[in-house]
């Protein structure tokens, strides 16, 4: 069963041009009546928001709700610069532990400074969802 290398040339498309323009052609297509449809029909969101006035039954999500309870305990600025310095600790923690090991047993400020933050996550969201 010798396939030979001219009958399968014969019976194939390039993809540039001929499946490109197809492609384009379709989703250029598919685009078009999404957006004729989204001018014929308009969808009606209500009426705006008021950004001055949040109402009191929102929550955030389980795993932003640490945040939420931060803010609940300290100033708005605090609130926010907290969160930030947190993110930079962690981007610059590989260059912070000089440590050539990657035992645990080793390194032991690294897993203090995670266990304190996780706890403080925990009593944080303790405080959200109560307080």
């Amino acid at each position: 069963m010798d396939i030979n290398k001219k009958e399968l040339d014969k019976d194939t498309v390039p993809f540039f041009p001929n499946h490109l323009t197809t492609e384009v052609s379709v989703a250029l297509g598919i685009l078009g009546v999404v957006l004729f449809l989204a001018g014929v029909i308009p969808k009606d969101l209500g009426p705006p928001a008021n950004p001055v006035m949040t109402p009191s039954h929102i929550e955030p999500d389980w795993y932003f709700m640490w945040l939420f309870g931060l803010l609940k305990i300290v100033p708005q600025l605090l609130g926010l610069l907290i969160p930030a310095l947190l993110v930079i600790g962690v981007i610059l923690l590989p260059w912070l532990d000089k440590s050539t090991s990657r035992r645990p047993e080793e390194r032991p400020w690294v897993i203090i400074g995670a266990e304190i933050v996780l706890i403080l996550m925990v009593v944080l969201t303790y405080i959200a969802l109560h307080f």
